[in-house]
């Protein structure tokens, strides 16, 4: 993992709440746990400490509310205390007075009707400890750029994780069945197959810059960096 690189990060047991608030406004409130291992990818879950956020909090940094990651659906803003955090014991309780858009209004009674109930939060790791034993990152310090609401299925790794997703399904990588093989703690024979399978998918998407024609490069996949996937997997292998 690098420093300044923008990543998502999603839990399963945040429960959003919806609620009118005093000043007849619709409000949303979640919770980023502190101590809870995030939704798991590749084999790695990570988990958010109790001084992830106090630098961001501290610093009164810009930190805005978007619906599902969408940076044009903007639901409100710690810049003008439309969003507010709150560190507490348990985790970073985001709280979001919703504005009177289409696309709020549409989300508030999604989230209200209890048809999702995750968020997550966009972010810029800065300080973390990794496990290798428990296969765990524990992030110390991150520079929060925002949280969102209503997102159906739980992202995580990069902001381009579901056009990540699609290119590997379609080059034929069962990638919950990876994941599966990934989460055990003793590999079977079976298990190794799917990894090498898996690692030479991957080498069939690295090709050298000079071989690909223009016209060719604009009409591939977009390019993923698979070098840290790799050398995950040889690891896998090695144990």
């Amino acid at each position: 993992m690098k420093k300044n690189e923008k990543r998502q990060l999603s839990f399963n047991s945040i429960e959003l709440r919806a609620e009118i608030g005093a000043t007849g406004k619709k409000i949303i409130e979640g919770i980023i746990p502190y101590n809870s291992k995030s939704v798991p990818m590749f084999g790695v879950t990570e988990v958010i400490s109790r001084t992830a956020f106090n630098k961001t909090i501290s610093d009164k940094s810009i930190v805005r509310a978007l619906y599902n990651h969408d940076t044009n659906r903007i639901l409100g803003s710690t810049e003008s205390n439309t969003l507010q955090l709150e560190n507490t014991d348990d985790g970073l309780i985001c709280r979001c007075e919703l504005p009177n858009t289409s696309y709020a209004n549409d989300m508030y009674e999604i989230v209200n009707r209890g048809d999702i109930k995750t968020m997550s939060f966009g972010f810029e790791p800065i300080k973390w400890l990794d496990d290798s034993k428990t296969k765990t990152r524990t992030l110390k310090e991150v520079k929060l750029i925002e949280v969102s609401y209503c997102v159906p299925f739980p992202a995580y790794e990069e902001t381009n994780s579901v056009a990540y997703m699609r290119g590997l399904e379609k080059n034929n990588i069962d990638i919950e069945k990876l994941n599966e093989v990934l989460e055990k703690d003793t590999l079977q024979d079976d298990d190794k197959k799917i990894i090498k399978q898996t690692v030479d998918s991957l080498r069939s998407l690295i090709i050298e810059p000079e071989a690909v024609e223009p016209e060719q490069a604009n009409a591939t996949l977009p390019q993923v960096d698979t070098s840290n996937i790799l050398l995950q997997l040889e690891a896998e292998l090695a144990l």
